[in-house]
């Protein structure tokens, strides 16, 4: 496997950022991973974690992605997830940390609905 991860912003508008990852969340990247979202959550009051090229995700990237919602909410921001892969959605299912995340199907869906009260959970 290739333990790199890319982290771009895909957009920013008003106080939202979407980054697009491409890779490995794994231990390996976390701390890239950590670096990266914490500097956008200290910029933006929302950050939108663009999955769709994630290859792979352990209990390492999963940890690293609940610290950084924990960190988000301490800071009255959000950190919102979008299209996570069959992989990585099978992961949250089994963890049941799924529940807690807001996730959108696309880029699009999250952009429209972000700033709605509690926001909404699609597998």
């Amino acid at each position: 496997m290739n333990s790199a991860l890319r982290v771009d912003v895909a957009d920013t508008h008003d106080e939202t950022v979407a980054l697009a990852l491409a890779g490995e969340l794994g231990l390996g990247t976390a701390t890239v991973l950590y670096s990266s979202v914490q500097g956008a959550l200290a910029d933006h009051t929302t950050v939108i974690l663009d999955l769709t090229k994630v290859t792979f995700c352990d209990s390492s990237g999963l940890n690293t992605l609940l610290r950084l919602r924990r960190h988000a909410q301490g800071t009255d921001r959000r950190l919102i997830l979008v299209a996570p892969p069959t992989q990585m959605m099978r992961l949250l299912t089994i963890t049941g940390t799924g529940a807690i995340f807001t996730i959108y199907s696309s880029l699009a869906e999250a952009r429209r609905n972000h700033s709605a009260p509690g926001g909404s959970a699609t597998p």
